[in-house]
């Protein structure tokens, strides 16, 4: 039983980072285009830009750690 409940929790987990990864993509892509009038991130662009980078790379180190164990 613990084991299960340990495997239902990591697949909450990474749902939850998947979710928030959407989102990040979503302000990148607003960020980056001129689809909605008077955008509040394209003054900050670059930081969306890396944040979303650094985001990325949590979420792979993260998931290689759950998921790929060496």
């Amino acid at each position: 039983m613990h084991i299960e409940y340990i495997k239902d929790m990591k697949k909450s987990i990474l749902i939850l980072l998947f979710v928030v990864w959407l989102a990040a993509l979503a302000v990148l892509i607003v960020a980056l285009t001129n689809l909605v009038p008077d955008n509040p991130f394209v003054e900050y662009r670059l930081i969306v830009g890396i944040g979303f980078i650094v985001l990325t790379g949590f979420i792979r180190m993260l998931y290689k750690r759950l998921y790929i164990r060496k």
